[in-house]
């Protein structure tokens, strides 16, 4: 049997916790980065103003921007 002090005891038990807790952090990171992501890429904007990238669904020829507040019109800014 292999004996363990207590400051090893302490040391495996903090390992082994930060490690689960990474891994479930990763995991739940790219769940959520894969979800917000749209399935047609003309709903992505590119402000001309302020270069500011968003998503609008609602329009088809003119956007506003959500941080400025400018017009911005589809293939203004490549």
């Amino acid at each position: 049997m292999i004996r363990l002090g207590i400051s090893n005891f302490i040391f495996i038990y903090t390992l082994f916790s930060v490690i689960i807790i990474l891994i479930i952090w990763i995991i739940a990171g790219y769940r959520t980065t894969r979800k917000f992501l749209p399935k047609d890429l003309n709903y992505i904007w590119k402000c001309a103003l302020c270069a500011h990238v968003y998503v609008d669904s609602m329009h088809e020829d003119i956007s506003i921007c959500p941080l400025c507040g400018s017009y911005n019109k589809r293939g203004a800014v490549k």
